[in-house]
């Protein structure tokens, strides 16, 4: 028999127990038993601390008995302090497990990747009476001199300030993207949607500038949307306030939508924002028609940088996505 002081499971950060401590052949990390082949099974075919290969076959059980009260869980590794080690390969309980897993309310949300880009201005703004710059044409001048956004690329949106002529203005704009976050069909796992915006405005002229960041919902045409000085706003355009909120310009705001496992008929979807890596405020609950959303911003006098995920190798998100754990406050 091995005695161990007992750490925590590398997946889900949750102490490790002596009947449900299990590590990969190739590495010596440790694990509960669903966290593993959840991870495993959902298409990770490594070990998600040091991304050694990894398969099902891999998987093995350490038998263990606690070294006592005086045992340190602060790390998230096993401490051996004798050299017998019995191993036991549960491939055999895989099926029954997959069933447990299927039930098992999910800590973490996993990642939707879905290419996208910005791809609309709204018909609703114009920077004139001529709507110089549109859809169609979205790199323009405005003939009249005010001020308006210019789709540079896929992520950038550049916002050209007025030329300062008498009856010129810089005017708002909402843009949207290309592809819209569809709630999943016969999914098990907790479904996470995210994109990120960094702004560049001058924002000495704070008062004039307007960014708001979020999802408008396609079925009921209302908009769930974080203004980045100092609240959130739900579907019902009940606002509330953020305190102790700051706006700086190359700040990077994001925002999230979660969406349950199909078979949990009992919970519900919903969003949330970020600001430079960091949950803000609380989640906005999603209880009706909420099966597609599309990701936009509304500017003024401000510029902004997306970051759809496209990419995350080379452009990771400023918000650590992997550690979205699934919330539990909302307004």
């Amino acid at each position: 028999m091995v005695y161990y002081k007992f750490g925590r499971c590398t997946v889900c950060q949750f102490r490790l127990r002596p009947d449900n401590v299990y590590t990969l052949k190739n590495c010596n990390h440790t694990f509960h038993r669903q966290c593993i082949t959840r991870w495993i099974t959902e298409g990770s075919q490594d070990c998600p601390r040091c991304r050694v290969s990894a398969t099902l076959d891999d998987i093995k059980q350490l038998f263990v008995e606690e070294a006592g009260d005086s045992s340190d869980d602060s790390g998230d590794e096993l401490t051996q302090s004798s050299s017998n080690m019995i191993t036991k390969n549960p491939n055999k309980e895989i099926c029954d497990l997959t069933i447990k897993l299927n039930n098992l309310a999910c800590i973490y949300a996993k990642f939707v990747k879905i290419k996208n880009k910005w791809s609309e201005i709204d018909t609703k703004y114009n920077c004139c009476d001529n709507n110089c710059i549109n859809t169609f044409e979205p790199m323009s001048k405005c003939t009249e001199g005010n001020g308006f956004v210019n789709l540079i690329n896929d992520e950038l949106i550049l916002y050209v300030d007025y030329l300062g002529g008498k009856g010129t203005y810089d005017k708002n704009v909402a843009v949207y993207a290309e592809n819209s976050f569809k709630k999943p069909q016969n999914c098990l796992n907790y479904s996470l949607y995210y994109f990120e915006c960094k702004i560049n405005g001058e924002l000495a002229n704070f008062e004039k500038i307007w960014i708001f960041i979020g999802l408008k919902n396609l079925n009921t045409k209302k908009y769930i949307l974080y203004s980045a000085k100092d609240s959130i706003t739900n579907e019902e355009d009940e606002t509330f306030k953020i305190e102790n909120i700051s706006l700086n310009n190359n700040d990077i705001f994001g925002c999230g939508l979660v969406y349950p496992p199909s078979n949990m008929s009992n919970k519900f979807p919903y969003i949330f924002f970020t600001q430079n890596g960091k949950q803000i405020g609380k989640g906005v609950l999603l209880k009706d028609n909420s099966d597609l959303y599309k990701p936009f911003v509304e500017l003024k006098c401000c510029s902004v940088k997306a970051n759809f995920g496209n990419d995350l190798e080379l452009k990771p998100f400023k918000y650590d996505i992997s550690k979205h754990l699934i919330l539990e406050e909302f307004y």
